[in-house]
């Protein structure tokens, strides 16, 4: 990004309220972005060019700054917020871009989350939970409800649609765990994937993994079954209990927070203007006693009805209520 500002190379994206079609918003742009960046620090040593670039700043950015995003979202907070909020998208759009050449490329690894889920619905409207004095623009809390679960019904279609399309394998079927765990066994299907002789499984609270299993350890942690309805009511069985409690069974120290193994989980995220109230939300989250739940992550999320798509910081559900209380608290020193 730094680099498309610069001009030193070309940006992957067009700039967010430019055109190709009109070159000079482009130009604009880049000129605006790049005395942002100097006016923040980011940009160094700057001078004023002379002959044909005559007007058009220039300058160095140290190495220790070139990847280094934590700062590059801070000095963003002491811009404007046009030019802030403009560089913030010009920053995700590139960032999409990479993702999606990353995952084609198979060196994909995650820094923005993608919940997915068979089922995601908004659970409530979503609330203002802080407004910038400066722009008007508001911060929201989204609630959403996430079903990661696979029906009997769905799991079945799947083997037969592989057995259909001549593309199973004698080891493909539901399997049973050798071992219980808190007094359980648990039911996954299982066929092979692309790979030879790697399986793909799936189970009845999360549906598919995204690891893949060997011939080897699936047989010697699970037992196939020749009986269908055994499978069946085993696979019922997991996925109802699934939708009220986590995998570590009712008494569980986390209690209604774990989200280990659960099919129906709650899932909360802060959108819309983020920036500003970045150092708020993770001064909440440090506050937190797991230590999973201290750490800031962007998510995207998309609604499974209406396709809305939100991307924001997930709020672990034991940290929303110190979240919104010292957002509340910024908000009363603002006003």
């Amino acid at each position: 990004m730094y680099r498309g500002i610069m001009e030193q190379e070309k940006l992957p994206v067009v700039p967010p309220g430019c055109s190709t079609d009109d070159p000079e918003t482009i130009k604009e742009f880049l000129t605006k972005a790049r005395a942002a960046l100097i006016a923040v620090g980011i940009v160094r040593d700057s001078v004023l060019a002379n002959g044909k670039d005559s007007g058009k700043l220039s300058g160095r950015i140290i190495d220790s700054d070139m990847h280094d995003v934590g700062r590059f979202l801070n000095r963003l907070l002491g811009l404007p917020p046009d030019i802030q909020n403009r560089l913030f998208e010009l920053f995700t759009s590139i960032l999409d871009v990479l993702v999606h050449n990353a995952r084609i490329e198979g060196t994909f690894d995650s820094g923005i989350v993608d919940m997915k889920a068979n089922s995601v619905e908004l659970l409530t409207t979503p609330k203002t939970v802080h407004v910038d004095q400066m722009s008007g623009a508001s911060t929201m809390l989204f609630t959403f409800t996430l079903d990661r679960g696979i029906t009997w019904e769905s799991a079945s279609s799947m083997l037969e649609g592989k057995r259909r399309d001549g593309l199973g394998s004698a080891s493909d079927g539901f399997y049973e765990s050798k071992r219980e765990w808190l007094g359980r066994r648990h039911f996954i299907l299982a066929f092979e994937s692309t790979a030879s002789g790697l399986f793909k499984t799936v189970r009845p609270a999360v549906g598919e993994s995204i690891r893949e299993m060997s011939l080897s350890e699936l047989k010697t942690k699970y037992r196939k079954l020749s009986s269908l309805e055994k499978a069946r009511t085993g696979w019922e069985d997991e996925y109802e209990v699934s939708s009220k409690q986590c995998m570590h069974g009712r008494k569980c120290k986390l209690g209604e927070y774990c989200t280990v193994g659960r099919r129906i989980q709650e899932v909360n995220v802060v959108g819309g203007l983020i920036l500003p109230i970045w150092g708020t939300i993770e001064k909440a989250l440090s506050k937190q006693a797991r230590q999973s739940h201290k750490r800031i992550r962007v998510i995207r999320i998309e609604t499974t009805t209406d396709n809305q798509r939100i991307v924001g910081l997930s709020i672990p559900n034991a940290a929303v209520e110190t979240v919104l209380q010292d957002l509340a608290w910024v908000q009363e020193i603002d006003d």
